[in-house]
């Protein structure tokens, strides 16, 4: 099988750890986030990290839009394993939207191919969708693993694609806020995560799905097991720059305003009782919800204040992780 593989050797004393990317995701996620992109390529990964934008010299007066200053040098578990001498293997999957299944064979494929590593033990560690094809490869019977380690995983399923057909109608409404010269940015952003979350991969993930039915597992003896899920739901805001004071050198000082986040400003046009749990503050991470975030035999369970791509680059979670795994 031919798959675009990233191995670091470590410790052979020490298990290795494989990490599995999400849903659209590739390995970069894990090994070079600054290079990984997300929303069709079109965006990078910072998009859902930006952070509030401090005050902004410019000469041009008009206000603008922008979604914050982004956050650059990020690392992952990857690396801090890999600095605590783990031997770390990770990959692309070549279906990134495929079924679980598909994913879960190419995972097969890399234990064996890589057996030689494994002397020690194998520990799993899934992001998103990568945490229910953990799953699903333990379920088929491996006594090597010692761990298996989810973030941000819908173990219980998500809702979301049912709700991309009801926020569909609510984009325009969003766009209707903006000025006119930026409506076609934010419609574009908003149209490309409707469109991945009506996707059929996404529709895999549904509660009710074949994928979840036919999931038969349960806690195995001697394997510990982690889960991790974010309580903050907001994947982006966006800003507007009000101009300030003129600097010496005739230059404006803007001030950055919230307009409004998303998924945030849904909350105001959605009735209460039809609101996601996913989307609501304190009980979900933007696509998962906390709850369904919970490994139901997990040993330990942590919820953290970040959404549901901030978890893979924060230091609390790393820490967490690291710390689980030197008890082994």
């Amino acid at each position: 099988m031919n798959l675009d593989v990233t191995l670091v050797r470590g410790d052979p004393y020490m298990p290795a750890a494989f990490l599995i990317h999400g849903l659209g995701m590739d390995k970069r996620i894990w090994e070079s986030p600054d290079k990984s992109r997300v929303l069709g390529g079109s965006f990078p990964i910072s998009f859902l990290l930006n952070r509030e934008p401090g005050n902004i010299e410019t000469r041009d007066a008009r206000r603008k839009l922008f979604l914050g200053e982004g956050v650059k040098n990020l690392t992952t578990l990857f690396h801090s394993l890999k600095e605590r001498k783990y031997t770390v293997i990770t990959w692309s999957q070549r279906r990134p939207s495929a079924e679980v299944e598909i994913a879960v064979s190419e995972l097969r494929y890399l234990t064996a191919a890589y057996e030689k590593y494994c002397g020690s033990g194998i520990v799993l560690i899934g992001h998103s969708r990568g945490g229910l094809v953990a799953r699903k490869y333990l379920a088929y019977g491996d006594t090597r693993v010692r761990a298996m380690i989810t973030l941000a995983s819908p173990h219980m399923g998500s809702g979301m694609a049912r709700w991309a057909e009801y926020i569909s109608p609510l984009t325009s409404l969003v766009a209707s806020l903006l000025p006119y010269s930026e409506r076609g940015t934010l419609t574009y952003v908003v149209r490309r995560v409707l469109d991945f979350l009506g996707s059929r991969a996404v529709k895999e993930l549904l509660p009710d799905s074949c994928f979840f039915r036919s999931l038969d597992d349960a806690r195995i003896k001697g394997v510990q097991y982690i889960s991790v899920g974010g309580k903050n739901p907001t994947l982006f805001s966006v800003y507007r720059g009000v101009v300030g004071t003129k600097d010496k050198d005739d230059r404006f000082i803007m001030k950055s305003q919230k307009i409004f986040s998303v998924p945030g400003i849904f909350e105001k046009v959605i009735p209460a009782k039809l609101f996601p749990d996913e989307l609501k503050q304190g009980k979900g991470d933007g696509l998962v919800s906390t709850e369904s975030s919970k490994l139901p035999w997990a040993g330990e369970h942590h919820d953290f204040d970040l959404n549901h791509a901030a978890l893979l680059f924060d230091e609390g979670v790393k820490k967490t992780v690291v710390d689980a795994l030197c008890k082994l």
